[in-house]
């Protein structure tokens, strides 16, 4: 049995957020070869019923792990100076958090990208239920990290969700822009990783 749609797929907002929703539960970083290749056919299936196409076990299951490379962790590649500023700050005894507009287990993700060590905390939007900009889902890493939001430096990429959203939170914020755009009414700009060890001193 092939599989087909009756009409065109439509990825929407939201979609990613229904397909992961069993991530954080069904998941694990530690899973053996056959826990996880059964997870990715899970994951293919929510894919394909997401986008209304119809597809039996053997298509959802050939079709798995190419969906895992394109959704997954293995889509994303860390930034070269991304672990040597962590391991900057986790030498000066820094607490660190992750802060992300995310679906259910992002958690899971830092760990497969190999960056759990460096984080005292993950906090993902879907897990916790606020988005960035929302002040709670600062007000919640303030709360874990055991810091008022005056001593924390939020660094994000984006104006509205992480500058604007973190300094509305009372956090100190940078704007990281790796490209060469001008922000005016950004006060604190950084255009790589490494910038950072002159502001945290």
């Amino acid at each position: 049995m092939g599989c087909g749609y009756s009409s065109p797929p439509t990825w929407h907002d939201g979609a990613l957020y229904r397909v992961f929703e069993i991530h954080a539960a069904q998941y694990s970083p530690g899973l053996g070869d056959a826990e996880r290749s059964r997870y990715r056919v899970r994951l293919a299936s929510r894919v394909f019923e997401e986008l209304g196409v119809r597809a039996g076990v053997d298509e959802t299951s050939r079709h798995a792990e190419a969906i895992w490379e394109i959704l997954g962790p293995p889509a994303f590649d860390v930034y070269p100076d991304v672990r040597p500023i962590l391991e900057y700050l986790r030498g000066r005894g820094v607490g660190l958090a992750v802060i992300s507009n995310w679906h259910c287990g992002l958690a899971h993700f830092v760990a497969d990208l190999g960056l759990a060590s460096y984080f005292d905390h993950v906090i993902g939007s879907a897990d916790c239920g606020f988005a960035k900009p929302d002040p709670r889902i600062f007000a919640r890493a303030s709360t874990l990290l055991g810091v008022s939001p005056a001593h924390i430096l939020h660094v994000g990429d984006s104006y509205e969700a992480d500058y604007m959203g973190g300094r509305d939170a009372g956090f100190h914020v940078t704007l990281l822009d790796r490209g060469a755009e001008e922000h005016p009414q950004a006060e604190s700009v950084v255009r790589r990783l490494a910038d950072l060890r002159s502001i945290s001193g």
